[in-house]
């Protein structure tokens, strides 16, 4: 009896850790791809994983990335919904004044993503007080919409400011597209020529951590995940302590 008893206990915590690894592994492979969308712009519009591809408005392929000229860009449908991340990497020939980066409202409306000055912006909203986009030189930008509304922006790595999206400017409209570059018909032409080399989206907003240091070719993880991978570093601690 003495000896059943522990086996019997050994057999519950084997069959704990098999069961949380079991829910990581299920919880790191569907949803991880079915929730990120990379272009890596390498003469392809296309999505690694196999989503909705970029179309280009104008612009070409070049050694750099997908070059586009004064009121070009790209655009993309049925990607993101009303909790997601967006990153791009991209950099302006021009920086002076109001530069559309991202638009959100089929080019309807003047509101949404810019630099102004080199200074993150999200008209009418938030300005960040620190020029972060040098003519020629590639910054990564990154967005995010969590699900309260709370949109927040990133430049290479380094918080730019926050604001609650209660007028929901930084949702998509009917159409689900989203430009890059491309100006809207509202106030036109506060746009620039440039280059851009990735672009990527998810559909849950990074927390601020991993914001901070996100870098292209990394897949960042959902909270929920990254709460199983704890629980299960946990139960495999108790696991080794008791042995």
């Amino acid at each position: 009896m003495s000896s059943f008893l522990p086996r019997r206990m050994m057999f519950g915590r084997a069959t704990m850790c098999r069961l949380a690894l079991s829910t990581l592994l299920a919880a790191s492979a569907a949803p991880l791809q079915a929730q990120q969308h990379i272009y890596n712009l390498n003469n392809s519009y296309a999505d690694v994983y196999g989503g909705p591809s970029l179309s280009p408005i104008g612009g070409v392929f070049t050694s750099s990335g997908f070059t586009f000229a004064f009121n070009e860009g790209l655009s993309l449908t049925g990607v993101v919904g009303s909790t997601y991340t967006i990153a791009v990497r991209s950099s302006f020939d021009d920086v002076t004044g109001w530069r559309r980066l991202i638009e959100y409202q089929s080019r309807t409306s003047d509101n949404g993503v810019y630099s102004y000055n080199g200074q993150a912006n999200f008209y009418p909203y938030q300005l960040a007080t620190n020029a972060v986009y040098t003519p020629g030189l590639l910054a990564l930008s990154l967005f995010t919409r969590d699900a309260t509304g709370l949109f927040t922006a990133y430049v290479d790595g380094a918080f730019q400011y926050s604001f609650l999206d209660t007028a929901g400017d930084g949702l998509v409209d009917a159409g689900n597209t989203v430009n890059f570059f491309q100006d809207d018909l509202a106030v036109p032409n506060e746009a620039s020529s440039g280059t851009v080399n990735y672009i990527a989206t998810w559909d849950y907003a990074l927390s601020a951590r991993d914001a901070g240091s996100f870098q292209p070719g990394v897949v960042p993880e959902p909270a929920s995940l990254a709460l199983v991978a704890v629980g299960l570093a946990g139960v495999f601690a108790a696991r080794r302590r008791r042995k």
